[in-house]
C-alpha cells in the first residue's frame, strides 16, 4: 500500500487522512494498524481529470 501511495504523490496528488495532509508512509501505516477501522478512499480529479488529491475518511457506522 505504501508503495501505491507513494507513486500516486509522486504522480502530484496531496495525500489526506481525515481531513490533514499526510505522507504516504504515515497514511498506509495508520490503515494497516487499525484494521478494526474501516476508511474510504475519495478520487478528487481536476478538469482534465488528473488526479489531484486522494483523501482516506474514516466510516462510522452509526
Amino acid at each position: 500500500m505504501r508503495e501505491r501511495l507513494e507513486g500516486i504523490a509522486r504522480d502530484g496528488a496531496d495525500l489526506y487522512l481525515d481531513g490533514r495532509k499526510v505522507s504516504a508512509a504515515e497514511l498506509a501505516w495508520v490503515c494497516c494498524v487499525n484494521e478494526e477501522t474501516v476508511y474510504m478512499p475519495d478520487y478528487v480529479t481536476n478538469q482534465d481529470g488528473r488526479l489531484t488529491e486522494l483523501r482516506y475518511d474514516k466510516v462510522r457506522l452509526t
